[in-house]
């Protein structure tokens, strides 16, 4: 989970990293929430200490697993050499590198052998290995869990539901608008898009099975619709 508030006003939006995550943080008129904050404002929202107001954005889970792919295997060579350039310690990205174990590769392998099996796993065979990993990256958890919060401050663990005012689609032009105008946002340009990386991706039933048994509550929750072969 990730939760920005605007500037100057009790007002939270609640997203992850594959929904809008680029674009939202270089908003100026909004600032990241971390720490325990976001506990004690939904504490506050339940006792009625104040009124702060809560929306999530959620996208659909297909197209939040196509973006994955594109971003984290497609476009891992295109990430390696920026963090080249900006001298960081890594070379590859974790969302990337925990699918490492699964692929018989080595962070001391060659970048270029790397590279190489980053763009040979197909779509397919990247859906298999999801299972596996999913819990592990937070581009992959399930966007439900963003709807509760959790402090181990207190000596143990609590977690509580958020209580959303509205949940927004990112696939809905009328919920980005109220967006825009809620948040005094600019969604027009979109940051870290992978629009431009032409892939056609060939959906097989038992890829469409996988995604559907672990996203289950998010297309309950959220209201997605499951696909079918045609």
């Amino acid at each position: 989970m990730i939760a920005f508030k605007k500037n100057d006003e009790n007002i939270y939006l609640i997203t992850n990293y594959k929904v809008m995550f680029s674009t939202l943080k270089g908003q100026s008129s909004l600032v990241r929430v971390v720490g325990d904050r976001l506990f004690y404002e939904a504490v506050k929202s339940w006792l009625l200490f104040s009124r702060p107001k809560f929306f999530m954005v959620v996208r659909d889970p297909y197209d939040r697993i196509e973006s994955f792919y594109k971003d984290k295997f497609l476009k891992a060579e295109e990430y390696r050499l920026w963090m080249i350039e900006n001298k960081m310690e890594r070379n590859w990205q974790m969302s990337t590198e925990i699918f490492f174990p699964f692929l018989d590769l080595d962070t001391s392998m060659s970048p270029s052998d790397v590279s190489g099996k980053l763009l040979s796993v197909s779509f397919q065979q990247f859906i298999s290995l999801l299972p596996k990993v999913i819990m592990k990256d937070a581009h992959l958890k399930p966007q439900h869990m963003g709807a509760r919060v959790t402090s181990k401050n207190l000596g143990f663990q609590l977690s509580i539901p958020i209580r959303f005012k509205k949940i927004f689609k990112l696939e809905s032009e009328k919920d980005l608008a109220e967006i825009t105008d809620l948040f005094n946002v600019d969604l027009k340009t979109k940051e870290n898009s992978t629009k431009h990386i032409k892939k056609c991706f060939d959906w097989s039933q038992d890829s469409m099975n996988i995604i559907e048994g672990i996203y289950a509550k998010d297309f309950e929750q959220f209201e997605y619709q499951k696909r079918s072969i045609t």
